[in-house]
């Protein structure tokens, strides 16, 4: 009992959270009186994917003593490029998904630069980034939202390989790639580095100042990513629908674990930390919680989270 005792407390992999989400669901099925079916619960993490992917880009950012609250706004942002340009014609789909995907790159590439080379707080620039989109869009569309979404995208999120959704195979696999550069690659390695300690690394011979800013990249990649299929799941132009993403991804990232001072976390923290959220979020309405009250429940958590994490932190050391 000891020796599982110590596993666990010393273990990198997150025993508590899937613990946590194991609790989660059993509450959610008492709730619901025992009649929710699999089929069911595979369609509230279907529609959990866009958070799923855009918190791995989140976590990226976290791991290396950062944040990035311009995510969301990128996914909404990728809906209007996309829905403007197809007009539910596929005959563009690949010019506005590279679009799209570019756009995105561009903005973490400068957000990165900007935190690095100028010494900015990551809050400040991401934040200020974010109604720089906003703005952008807000020109682009003249305030309408114009267009839809091909019927080939929105295979993405209605989707079926068997009795698996095709979004959230898109998920699983994209975190399966991302666990893995994590924890089996240099460039990993280095990124832990650069989180934990920026001097430190510097020091060792590499530069973590461009480890920093390809964190960001990704991480605007993925929300790009994670903008197309939130397109494909609502299937038309929607102003500021995907910027509700960057809270929620932050709280996904912190309840699985990862630490805002950098180099502490991983995505196998972050996978269930996603569901916990959005079985959270399904509870609450279920039960018929208010949207002020779903804000209040998520600021609890994320808060007890922290202090969880901050604890755990110390007693490591």
């Amino acid at each position: 009992m000891k020796k599982i005792k110590f596993l666990i407390r010393y273990n990198d992999f997150p025993f508590g959270i899937y613990i946590l989400l194991i609790l989660m669901v059993a509450t959610f099925l008492i709730f619901t009186k025992g009649t929710v079916s699999p089929m069911h619960l595979l369609n509230i993490a279907r529609a959990a994917s866009p958070l799923g992917i855009v918190a791995i880009g989140q976590t990226l950012t976290l791991l290396v003593a950062g944040l990035d609250l311009s995510l969301g706004t990128q996914m909404s942002l990728v809906n209007l490029v996309l829905a403007s340009m197809m007009n539910g014609n596929s005959d563009k789909t690949f010019v506005a998904i590279l679009i799209s995907l570019t756009l995105c790159a561009f903005i973490g590439m400068v957000n990165g630069i900007v935190i690095t080379k100028f010494k900015m707080q990551p809050f400040l620039v991401t934040m200020a980034m974010s109604l720089i989109i906003q703005g952008g869009y807000y020109i682009y569309t003249k305030g309408i939202a114009r267009g839809s979404i091909a019927r080939e995208i929105r295979y993405l999120s209605e989707g079926w390989i068997g009795n698996i959704p095709v979004a959230l195979i898109l998920w699983i696999a994209l975190w399966l790639i991302c666990s893995v550069i994590l924890k089996k690659t240099v460039y990993g390695q280095k990124l832990y580095m650069a989180g934990a300690n920026k001097k430190a690394s510097d020091l060792s011979g590499f530069r973590s100042d461009r480890i920093i800013i390809s964190a960001y990249v990704l991480a605007a990649l993925l929300a790009g990513i994670a903008g197309i299929l939130l397109s494909a799941y609502i299937g038309v132009a929607s102003v500021d629908i995907g910027n509700s993403y960057t809270l929620d991804s932050v709280a996904a990232s912190v309840i699985g674990g990862t630490s805002f001072l950098g180099g502490v976390g991983s995505l196998e923290g972050t996978f269930p930390g996603v569901l916990i959220i959005t079985i959270l979020s399904s509870l609450m309405t279920i039960i018929g919680i208010s949207e002020a009250g779903k804000f209040i429940c998520q600021g609890t958590i994320i808060a007890v989270m922290v202090a969880l994490s901050q604890l755990r932190t110390k007693e490591r050391r």
